[in-house]
């Protein structure tokens, strides 16, 4: 499965005095098909460590990737092609 992920600006918030809300969009394509497009946000006061913020982010990106990758291995897995066609076979309408 050959994932493309792309990371836009999406905004940023003053939430108060000297505290910022910035949003960031995730949107990941299998070939030409948008597959997740989630936001995601941080928060942000001068000062802090920019890097650290940045890290905490793409490492909540990775893991709703890497949650997608794992559902998308169980549904396309064989076990469950035959219990669905078990199924179809199985059940009286």
């Amino acid at each position: 499965m050959a994932l493309t992920a792309t990371v836009t600006k999406k905004s940023v918030t003053q939430t108060m005095d000297k505290l910022w809300s910035i949003a960031l969009n995730l949107s990941v394509t299998d070939g030409a098909v948008e597959v997740l497009n989630q936001d995601f946000s941080l928060k942000y006061r001068p000062g802090q460590d920019v890097a650290e913020k940045v890290k905490a982010v793409r490492d909540e990106m990775q893991k709703t990737i890497d949650d997608y990758k794992g559902e998308q291995q169980l549904l396309n897995h064989a076990h469950l092609d035959t219990a669905v066609t078990w199924l179809n076979n199985n059940i009286v309408g």
